[in-house]
């Protein structure tokens, strides 16, 4: 069989990435596969550096490729994606923030309650452990000062760092702290842009080690210029499990494959009406249709929310349930979550 660019891909397939029950190629690590004879030439550009997962990686891959027959040499370049470096000239420093791990939460489009699952998931971490943030990124439709009952504005610090509001041991910080409820965000792409780095740089995160961020839903100018300014550990895909929502999971999925962020998972929000007092849950929307499209494109499923009115007047009272009810099934829920996707950025 003749030996191909196609053929190396596919035997790439078999490789997962360390920790995750997904390969190498749909993680987007894998570029530039050339074939040349019995040569095989590739590039793998990791998330950030690591000398013993650049050893596992390159091992795993070399053992794959030279199980091909006709494979004679392999010439292999294994590196990190660039750190990003915000700078105005040679001797300043990157700008950004100590943070440790930058969470993204995304969703294919609008009304599947992404803010609602940001909000508790943030909550659900600052349970676990310290320093968490909370920066509401959906500029068009900020949702944070309702969820945690937040009307006062920031302030400034003596070198005009913003400092976010603290609430239930969150570091808080939404662009509807700096506009009237009355006005209408009507940005577009560099005013987008400036607001996302603005967040991330010119907000005091210091102190701050997780930082969950709720980006706008869809695929446009926050969720590139998020991705150019900071290094994104990991994001996370809401969606509810009717067809109409599915369908947009799969544009999430690509989006961050594209922008080299690791997808930790999908969350499907409403999964199904919880009833304590009968034995058996009502499906409203179809239950298990985003266990069914992490199953399809090989990504981790992270576990299903109920639709529970707690959850909704939690989010309007500015007490989220996780905050109110710890003992419900839907902080539970979350608490999982959590748990899972803490394991996969720390390790």
């Amino acid at each position: 069989m003749k030996l191909t660019r196609e053929r190396i891909t596919k035997v790439l397939k078999s490789v997962n990435y360390p920790g995750f029950n997904r390969d190498i190629i749909s993680f987007g690590l894998v570029k530039d596969i050339m074939v040349e004879d019995s040569k095989v030439t590739l590039s793998v550009v990791l998330p950030k550096p690591d000398k013993k997962l650049q050893s596992t990686l390159e091992e795993e891959i070399r053992k794959a490729i030279f199980a091909i027959p006709g494979v004679e040499d392999i010439s292999m370049k294994i590196g990190s994606r660039p750190q990003k470096q915000i700078a105005t000239n040679d001797n300043e420093k990157s700008k950004l923030p100590s943070i440790k791990y930058y969470i993204a939460v995304a969703s294919g489009k609008g009304g599947v309650g992404k803010s609602t699952i940001a909000t508790n998931l943030s909550l659900a971490i600052s349970k676990k452990r310290n320093k968490v943030g909370l920066m509401d990124a959906d500029i068009w439709g900020p949702s944070a000062p309702l969820m945690m009952g937040i009307s006062e504005k920031p302030r400034a610090t003596a070198n005009d760092k913003i400092i976010p509001i603290e609430k239930f041991g969150l570091k808080v910080m939404s662009i509807g702290f700096l506009v009237n409820e009355e006005d209408a965000v009507i940005w577009r792409g560099p005013m987008v842009h400036g607001a996302i780095k603005q967040f991330v740089e010119d907000v005091e995160w210091s102190g701050t080690d997780y930082l969950v961020i709720d980006l706008p839903p869809g695929t446009g100018d926050a969720q590139l210029s998020l991705a150019q300014t900071a290094p994104i550990s990991g994001g996370v895909i809401v969606t509810t499990p009717q067809d109409v929502a599915l369908v947009d999971v799969r544009r999430g999925i690509l989006m961050f494959n594209k922008l080299n962020i690791p997808i930790l998972g999908i969350v499907e929000n409403m999964s199904y009406l919880d009833m304590p007092d009968v034995d058996k849950n009502i499906d409203i929307f179809g239950r298990g249709g985003g266990r069914r499209m992490a199953e399809r494109f090989e990504v981790p499923f992270l576990g299903e929310i109920p639709l529970d009115p707690r959850i909704r007047i939690g989010g309007d009272n500015g007490t989220p349930i996780v905050e109110s009810d710890p003992q419900s099934t839907a902080a539970k829920a979350f608490s999982k979550i959590a748990d899972r996707i803490l394991e996969s950025i720390e390790n």
